[in-house]
């Protein structure tokens, strides 16, 4: 049975400052009584964001969705924290206490979110709130540093400055959606238009390795209510949703798929139907129906490579064995223990290349789905590869791949360490990569992210070293060269018939008026490369009728030559045209490079500018 429902905005939620309420949209199942409440924060204004229809769907079955706007952001009150403040737990918290107190719940509360909204799930689970029944953590970050503003460490300004600014930006600038005549929302935007600042100064100001990022990270080890972690092998936190499963303490279920920055059923691959998995987890978590989610086994993944498809398994990880590859006096992988003795000799060098690493995709930013990883041929040609011979056998790889690279100096500022399947005819296909960077000594052991992948028979296993991600990371501005003595690598692996095949259900993706643009282009004169980024949402409606309409493009650029001289940028713009006939136009852009950030924020109405902003952040 299908309920009605019944929608309720901007319901104001308290919090514990007293000059602070949240504020809430509420979907009721019309006539089912008190129900459970599944609660989900963000940052991403809600008059913007697509997730109310999410729960609409659970409130049609029978549960209350309360879709909340973090504080300081959308039609919420006060100034917003630093992004990733442990402190922004306060407020998932405070909209759990709430929504189990009112008349339309039974006090059982559910809290889920993805990527940010993930991140505040988490918060809010290391406070025990005894509210709090159930979550599900969704592709998001788990050490906000080393997962997303400066990841592995490095400098990485395409994701968290350019593409999260220019985004974060633009919702700061935006006008109201709802309530558009209120007074207090009209405060609310002249305050984010006047006296908030974008979330790239906080970011700028705490490079890699300052120690403020340390109290911003979540310990996982303290969560031990039942959760349900999904992620994506391409997504920017492949790793992070792993680990948090590896380190919550209670009841547990890990779902891997082959997807970008998507939630399941969104992905424009191997579509997910995931609402109807996380029916099951919350109808036996909030309602105690018996529907057998816990005699399943707890990890399903999707195996990728030869004869794709989904597997299910008792354990993270599953691997059983371990495959063992090293170089001896020649740059080639092998078994070490038929290999010459090495004796320190170099046996290859990487000559800097900053142009290598866009045919690895965009599986660093928040990418919808286009951007998977293409031919790492080209690329591979550029840095320091190690191959070995045809595998006898397919290889399952599944989890965490180790390769530890011996070197002739005592210092390297930045590896960059790829694992690749190669195939017959020479095409290198994308595993999982890993990063180090300031590593003293001649000895780095680097820990790929993990992995779920069929290598075939006949297909060899590529170590691919250098010192670039580009655009992912920003290059070295003074690399050197890096004389490379040895190579070992660790490769996880199971056994062919180890699980048991898994039935996923199935959902077709909606289709969209949205567009996607992902373009890498050599520059042949100057051996250089530029990587453009594009997206346009198409005319979508908001909750009162208004028309909304968003575009952005990110372009990226650096030659071989001149690795100090690269730039990364992001305009977005935002048109909203509303039922009064009322024109605003808002534009964010942020342009990278290595020693500085200037970016520029600007809202017309019917033309007119209302307000223009500019920064200019010296880079250390």
């Amino acid at each position: 049975m299908l309920h009605e429902v019944e929608v309720r905005r901007d319901v104001r939620v308290p919090t514990p400052d007293p000059r602070v309420t949240l504020s809430a949209d509420v979907y009721l199942p019309v006539g089912a009584g008190p129900v459970p409440a599944l609660v989900s924060v963000y940052p991403y204004r809600k008059d913007m964001n697509a997730f109310g229809a999410k729960l609409r769907w659970f409130a049609e079955r029978g549960y209350a969705g309360v879709l909340v706007d973090l504080r300081g952001t959308g039609s919420s009150d006060g100034v917003r924290r630093p992004e990733f403040d442990p402190a922004e737990g306060e407020d998932p918290v405070a909209a759990v206490e709430w929504a189990a107190d009112q008349p339309w719940c039974d006090g059982s509360v559910g809290l889920w979110g993805a990527s940010y909204g993930a991140l505040l799930t988490m918060r809010a689970a290391c406070r025990r709130p005894p509210q709090l029944k159930a979550i599900i953590s969704m592709i998001g970050p788990l050490d906000p540093e080393l997962d997303l503003v400066h990841p592995a460490g490095a400098r990485g300004d395409l994701h968290p400055m350019a593409f999260r600014g220019t985004l974060m930006l633009l919702e700061q600038l935006m006008p109201p959606l709802v309530d558009t005549t209120s007074a207090a929302e009209r405060q609310r935007w002249h305050r984010r238009l006047h006296d908030t600042e974008p979330i790239f100064d906080d970011f700028v100001r705490h490079g890699p390795g300052d120690p403020v990022w340390r109290e911003r990270a979540v310990d996982p080890s303290v969560i031990d209510v039942p959760a349900l972690c999904v992620g994506g092998w391409r997504d920017k936190n492949a790793d992070a949703i792993p680990r948090a499963f590896e380190q919550f303490r209670g009841p547990k279920k890990l779902l891997m798929g082959p997807w970008m920055h998507t939630s399941p059923e969104d992905s424009p691959y191997e579509s997910v139907d995931f609402p109807e998995l996380a029916l099951r987890w919350w109808d036996h978590w909030l309602k105690g129906v018996e529907n057998g989610v816990l005699a399943e086994p707890p990890v399903t993944l999707y195996v990728q490579g030869e004869r794709p498809g989904w597997r299910s398994y008792d354990s993270w990880p599953p691997a059983t064995k371990e495959l063992s590859l090293s170089t001896g006096t020649e740059c080639a992988l092998g078994d070490p223990a038929l290999l010459p003795r090495r004796e320190g000799a170099v046996i290859g060098e990487y000559r800097p290349d900053p142009t290598t690493g866009a045919l690895s995709g965009q599986w660093g930013l928040a990418a919808n789905g286009v951007g998977l990883p293409v031919d790492q041929h080209d690329d591979d040609v550029r840095a320091l590869t190690a191959t070995s011979a045809p595998l006898p056998d397919p290889l399952v790889v599944c989890g965490r791949a180790e390769v530890t690279v011996e070197v002739a100096d005592p210092y390297v500022e930045r590896l960059v360490v790829r694992l690749t399947d190669v195939d017959p005819d020479g095409r290198s296909f994308f595993l999982a990569a890993g990063v180090l960077c300031r590593g003293e000594g001649t000895r780095h052991r680097v820990t790929l992210w993990p992995i779920a992948h069929r290598v075939a028979a006949g297909h060899r296993l590529r170590v691919v070293v250098s010192d670039s991600d580009f655009p992912r990371l920003m290059p070295l501005p003074s690399p050197a060269v890096l004389r490379v003595t040895g190579i070992d690598v660790t490769v996880p692996a199971v056994p062919d018939d180890t699980g048991v095949p898994a039935i996923l259900p199935l959902r077709e993706r909606p289709e969209s008026s949205a567009t996607s643009r992902w373009e890498v282009t050599r520059d042949l004169v100057n051996d250089g490369v530029e990587v453009l980024i594009g997206g346009d949402s198409g005319v979508t409606r908001t909750s009162e009728g208004h028309r909304l309409e968003t575009r952005s493009l990110t372009t990226a650029k650096v030659r071989r030559a001149a690795p100090a001289a690269v730039v990364v940028s992001r305009t977005s713009d935002a048109t909203v045209r509303f039922t009064t006939g009322e024109l605003v136009e808002v534009s964010a852009t942020v342009r990278c490079t290595q020693t500085a950030l200037w970016a520029r924020g600007r809202v017309t109405v019917d033309g007119e500018v209302v307000t223009e902003r500019h920064w200019h952040l010296l880079r250390l």
